[in-house]
């Protein structure tokens, strides 16, 4: 693997893997599969970037007043860039990787 792509290997087995599953398979019922995920997929990373600079959070509700969420990660450009191209790359996915370039046009 490419050193880019060991970064973000890395970066996902530290900050991530413990919700989304080492092989991006998630937790049914509180933490969404990245693996073939139509997000992570999507032609661009707009998402994926909003998401790591400011949490992801389910609605509350009466079933579920508390639910999971995912904090912001403090990642700079170039790791954000690392960690998104090894998840849009990964486990089957098949999409584009993403530039440190492109974070800092899409945050």
């Amino acid at each position: 693997l490419p050193i880019f792509m060991q970064q973000g290997q890395r970066l996902y087995a530290d900050r991530c893997a413990d919700c989304h599953g080492a092989n991006g398979e998630g937790r049914a019922g509180a933490y969404p599969a990245l693996a073939g995920n139509a997000t992570v997929l999507q032609p661009t990373a707009r998402n994926l970037v909003q998401v790591l600079r400011f949490g992801g959070f389910a609605p509350s509700t009466a079933a579920h007043p508390r639910p999971y969420g995912m904090p912001p990660q403090d990642l700079d450009d170039a790791q954000a860039a690392a960690v998104l191209s090894h998840v849009r790359q990964s486990w089957g996915n098949d999409a584009a990787a993403v530039t440190e370039l492109d974070v800092l046009k899409l945050r």
